[in-house]
This record gives structure tokens, C-alpha cells and sequence, in this order.
């Protein structure tokens, strides 16, 4: 985690000096900063997909619920990314198309949940 730390904290500094003496430069260095973070993060976001698996397969849950979930979460974290990156480098409206575009995604992915939701309330109302 002070890796993490660091690597920001030296990230957000080259950010502002570069943003200073080449504006059209720093995207690409903000970008490089969040990947370099996203991927230092890899371990971590393993071992948190690793105990749903792990407590689903347990509990029985299919893991196909898992993996929707897994991918809205990571849709919504990339989606917040691009969307910073372009609200820093001044593009507002393309940073709200990107948020309606994760949002869309998000509510594609939910469909199979949603189904499965609509099935299981069908069949306890035909039961009574």
C-alpha cells in the first residue's frame, strides 16, 4: 500500500510539472499513472474475486451472478478512470458520455440478475 502511495504521490507531482510545460503531455502521463496503479492494484483485486469465488462455490450461488458482478465493478471503476481523465484534461462533455456509457453497460450486464430475480418472484406467486 505505500507503494501504491508513493507512486501517486510522484505521479501527481511529474503530473503537475509536465501539466505546466506541456498541457498536451500530461494526459498521457496522467494515464500512464493509472495504469501503473491499476496494475501495482492486480494483487489485491485478485484476492477480493478469488473469496467471492471461493464463498459462492460454497455457499452454492451460481458463479455466473459472481461474474456479473465482478464485471459491473470493474466497468464502474474503469468508467470513474476515463471519466477523471477527461475532466482533468478539460473535457466535460466527453467525461459525461463516458459515465452514461459505463451506466448503459452496467445495466446490460445486470439483465441475467434481473431475469433470475423475475423468474424466482414467478414462481413463488404461482406456488401460492
Amino acid at each position: 500500500m505505500i507503494q501504491l502511495i508513493g507512486i501517486s504521490l510522484i505521479s501527481a507531482t511529474l503530473y503537475g510539472v509536465i501539466k505546466k510545460y506541456s498541457p498536451e503531455y500530461s494526459v498521457l502521463a496522467e494515464i500512464g499513472s493509472v495504469l501503473l496503479v491499476l496494475v501495482l492494484s492486480y494483487p489485491y483485486i485478485k484476492t477480493i474475486i478469488d473469496f467471492y469465488y471461493e464463498y459462492t462455490e460454497s455457499g452454492g450461488i451460481s458463479n455466473n451472478y459472481v461474474k456479473a458482478v465482478i464485471k459491473t465493478i470493474g466497468v464502474a471503476i474503469l468508467t470513474q478512470f476515463a471519466s477523471d481523465i477527461c475532466k482533468d484534461s478539460g473535457q466535460n462533455a466527453l467525461s459525461d458520455k463516458i459515465e452514461l456509457a459505463g451506466k448503459l453497460i452496467m445495466a446490460v450486464l445486470a439483465i441475467p440478475m434481473a431475469q433470475a430475480l423475475i423468474e424466482v418472484a414467478v414462481n413463488v406467486i404461482k406456488m401460492d
